[in-house]
């Protein structure tokens, strides 16, 4: 089975013209912007398809309340309290500007004006003491998060973080809610759909030309001028251009201008941009701020220096360099060494990030909101990780191998060593196949430098016949545009054979036994 239906409470009805939605959320110089930014996209696809949506926001510094109201939406503007009594243990409830209880009060003196269908709060100091008292007020309330580390009563719960699972929610959610986990649901603006191919075709070639940086909207601790500093003690492209991406609201950017003038390199400080799809798209390597706009980044396939700004982003940042899709720059002095690096694994970094966010993201969750789609393709694939070695050796059966160059089955310490070299290397990639939360088969991709890959894949007898291995190929090409790809194939291996033909592939020789089956052939020699 590749898909299955949700059956949430009270939320598979049938979806009503003018939906009425509110968010509670808010930025300021110490949240930063990507709770609001991540919110507006949501916003934005839901009025997109007929709900009328509006915002409720305190009066933070460095709020985002202008930037909302010129996105279109009615914002509901609350007081900050500058000496305000801790109410609770919450990590982050001196973010709020108020006491739960405040707060409820005043999003009840709002909400009860008019019949509100989903009440969406994105905000690390709201927990389920909030949400009880404000649930009378709407009739499904959503909670998008990225912590699990507080109790929610929500309908729905959305945390966008890659590698995310259920068990995490499990003591923190009631019964029956639903979650949406993982960087399939990440909520990200159209821009990046429009930007996504072209961003994935340069990279077919990759260079060096165009270096971005971008620590944050606001970046309180002057990241960026921490990178500007180190970056006048690293050796780069001498015709390299190098753009920083900075809001309004920063309050280093003054500081970060005049470091950008001294750099030894053509360079440009851009402010509140529009089109950071575009920016992203147009670079080759980013030095960016872990959170949200790792997503952005990896959507497009650009091969990112990685630096973490706040603890809650640690374990994500870890993994997510563990597995090559990002490269973590986790202590001072080591930039240069991570741009040297940089060089070797791009390929295989725009490849391995590409394949966990794409782009649609925000439009699955507005089909869950609105209940007009409310179920899940389970398939996935995924960069594999050192705790995978067991399932891809498990996989190697005698009726699998009967169809290797080598027949013989590994011994299992050989085994530990292919595979190893495989994670590490940097022209190839290997990809485990995921049904849901079940491990479902491997594919494996070589040649990440060169304008021909090569492809192989293996599914689990218990997941055969399913279409996941076409799902896989699929995937690969949208991943890979202009590229050849191709695939060796034994004569006798009848499955194989017919799995390649039907996905496109056409034979072009054959070496003794085996096939060499290719595709894009034609597309490639036009570009």
């Amino acid at each position: 089975m590749e898909a299955c239906r949700i059956n949430v409470p009270g939320v598979n009805e049938k979806w009503r013209a003018g939906l009425k939605v509110v968010f509670r959320v808010d930025a300021s110089l110490q949240m930063g912007t990507g709770h609001v930014m991540r919110c507006l996209t949501l916003a934005q696809v839901l009025k997109d398809n007929g709900a009328k949506v509006e915002f409720i926001c305190r009066k933070h510094e460095g709020s985002l309340i202008n930037k909302i109201h010129s996105s279109g939406f009615v914002v509901h503007e609350l007081e900050v309290f500058k000496e305000t009594e801790v109410d609770n243990k919450l990590a982050h409830s001196h973010w709020l500007g108020a006491t739960q209880q405040q707060d409820t009060d005043d999003c009840i003196n709002i909400l009860k004006a008019e019949k509100i269908d989903w009440l969406i709060v994105d905000h690390y100091a709201l927990d389920e003491q909030w949400q009880k008292r404000i649930k009378p007020y709407c009739e499904k309330l959503m909670v998008i998060d990225d912590l699990a580390d507080r109790k929610h009563q929500c309908d729905i719960l959305l945390d966008q973080t890659f590698g995310r699972q259920k068990e995490d929610y499990s003591a923190l959610t009631p019964e029956g809610s639903e979650l949406l986990l993982g960087s399939k649901y990440a909520l990200l603006r159209p821009e990046f759909s429009k930007w996504r191919a072209y961003s994935l075709e340069r990279r077919s070639k990759p260079e060096f030309k165009q270096l971005l940086i971008n620590m944050g909207g606001v970046d309180v601790n002057d990241f960026t001028g921490q990178v500007l500093d180190e970056l006048k003690t690293c050796t780069l492209p001498s015709d390299v251009k190098v753009t920083i991406v900075m809001g309004e609201t920063a309050p280093h950017l003054e500081s970060v201008k005049s470091k950008a003038i001294m750099l030894p390199y053509k360079t440009e400080v851009k402010v509140d941009v529009g089109n950071m799809a575009e920016i992203m798209a147009n670079s080759d390597i980013a030095i960016g701020a872990a959170g949200a706009t790792t997503w952005e980044r990896c959507c497009l396939g650009l091969p990112t220096i990685q630096i973490v700004t706040a603890d809650n982003q640690i374990n994500i940042a870890k993994n997510l360099d563990f597995i090559n899709v990002i490269q973590l720059n986790d202590s001072k002095h080591q930039l240069s060494r991570n741009i040297d690096n940089m060089s070797f694994f791009t390929s295989k970094m725009s490849l391995a990030s590409s394949s966990i966010v794409d782009d649609r993201g925000a439009s699955r969750v507005e089909k869950f909101i609105t209940s007009k789609e409310n179920y899940v393709d389970l398939f996935f694939m995924r960069p594999a990780k050192l705790e995978d070695v067991n399932f891809v050796y498990s996989l190697q059966t005698k009726n699998i191998r009967k169809y290797f160059v080598n027949t013989d089955i590994p011994s299992m310490s050989r085994h530990i060593e292919w595979f190893q070299k495989i994670i590490n290397s940097p022209t190839s990639q290997l990809f485990v196949l995921m049904l849901g939360t079940h491990q479902a088969g491997v594919l494996r991709v070589d040649n990440l430098k060169s304008s021909e890959l090569e492809v192989s894949i293996i599914i689990s007898p218990n997941y055969s016949g399913q279409g996941l291995a076409k799902k896989a190929l699929n995937r690969v090409e949208s991943l890979t545009p202009s590229k050849v790809l191709k695939a060796i194939i034994h004569n006798n291996n009848i499955p194989s054979k017919g799995l390649f033909n039907r996905s496109g592939y056409i034979v072009s020789k054959q070496n003794g036994d085996f096939l060499e089956y290719r595709k894009n052939e034609l597309s490639s020699c036009n570009h």
